[in-house]
């Protein structure tokens, strides 16, 4: 997934509502340090995952092993802890947080 794209599918989304198995903090992938990765949170809102994605957008992350790495609307998005390799978001992480989504 795309950062445009995980950002628009947010923004659709109840800002409100809980969700299992979301993302945090952004920072680089360690596998590839040119795709923006997220830390893995338990639960988290849709409002608080379309905030840091929105956050890492023309941002600046330095890599794993040094180095400065832009990202940008075409950057590829990761889950997944600094220093580890992420897995991509895909629909499939949609559907889950949908499955999982209740509101307050």
């Amino acid at each position: 997934m795309i950062l445009k794209g995980l950002i628009d599918w947010l923004g659709m989304q109840d800002q409100n509502a809980v969700v299992t198995d979301g993302f945090g903090k952004p920072h680089t992938d360690r596998g590839y340090y040119t795709d923006l990765a997220f830390d893995p949170v338990e639960k988290t809102t849709f409002g608080e995952m379309l905030k840091y994605a929105k956050d890492a957008c023309g941002k600046t992350f330095d890599g794993w092993k040094g180095g400065e790495y832009g990202m940008h609307d075409y950057t590829t998005c990761r889950i997944g802890y600094f220093g580890e390799n992420g897995e991509e978001i895909t629909s499939a992480h949609f559907k889950l947080w949908l499955l999982t989504a209740c509101t307050k």
